[in-house]
C-alpha cells in the first residue's frame, strides 16, 4: 500500500483549513469604512436645491404660476427694504419645492457700473455648517422686465445675466 495518496489528502485539507481560518481572521478584524452619511446628505441637498430651481426655470406655465425669469425680472432693484422686493412668488414657490428645508436666496450680477452687486431677497435665517449652495444663471431683457413690471435699468439692445444663488440647509 501506498499511504502518499492519503498524505496529500491531509496535507491539502490542513492547507485549505489553514486558509479559511486566515481569511476568517483577516475579515473580522478589519474595519469596513463606509460613506460618511454626512456627505451624502450634503450631495442629496445640493441635488434637491439644484432641481428646485431647474424646475422653476423650466416648468410649463400651467404649473406654476411664475417661472424662475419673471420672478427675478419683476423686482425692483433699488428698493431698499428687503421685505417689499416683489419676490413674494419665488418665496411660495421655493417653500412648496422645498418643505422642510430652509432656504435664502441671493442674486448677482453686474450693474451699469460695471460693479458686481449681490443682493440678499430671500432671508430665512443664518445658514448652519452643512449648508450647499445651488445656482442658476437668468437673462433678462428690457421686454421681459417690462412685461413682469419690474425695475430693471436694462437697455433696448441689452442683455442681463443674473445668478440665482439658493443657500440651502437642515435643522
Amino acid at each position: 500500500m501506498n499511504d502518499k495518496a492519503q498524505l496529500h489528502t491531509l496535507e491539502g485539507l490542513a492547507a485549505a483549513l489553514l486558509m479559511t481560518l486566515t481569511i476568517l481572521t483577516i475579515t473580522q478584524s478589519a474595519m469596513i469604512i463606509t460613506p460618511q452619511n454626512e456627505l451624502v446628505m450634503d450631495v442629496q441637498l445640493k441635488q434637491i436645491a439644484s432641481d428646485a430651481l431647474t424646475v422653476l426655470d423650466s416648468a410649463p406655465e400651467a404649473t406654476i404660476r411664475n417661472d424662475l425669469t419673471e420672478c427675478i425680472a419683476s423686482w425692483d432693484e433699488n428698493e431698499a427694504s428687503l421685505d417689499s422686493n416683489n419676490l413674494e412668488m419665488l418665496d411660495y414657490e421655493l417653500s412648496y419645492l422645498l418643505p422642510d428645508i430652509l432656504y435664502n436666496v441671493n442674486i448677482a450680477y453686474v450693474n451699469a457700473t460695471t460693479q458686481l452687486t449681490d443682493k440678499k431677497v430671500i432671508v430665512n435665517g443664518a445658514p448652519t455648517e452643512n449648508a450647499v449652495v445651488a445656482r442658476r444663471l437668468v437673462s433678462l431683457s428690457n421686454s421681459t422686465v417690462s412685461s413682469s413690471g419690474g425695475e430693471w435699468n436694462i437697455a433696448d439692445d441689452e442683455l442681463l445675466i443674473v445668478e440665482v444663488r439658493l443657500t440651502a440647509w437642515r435643522v
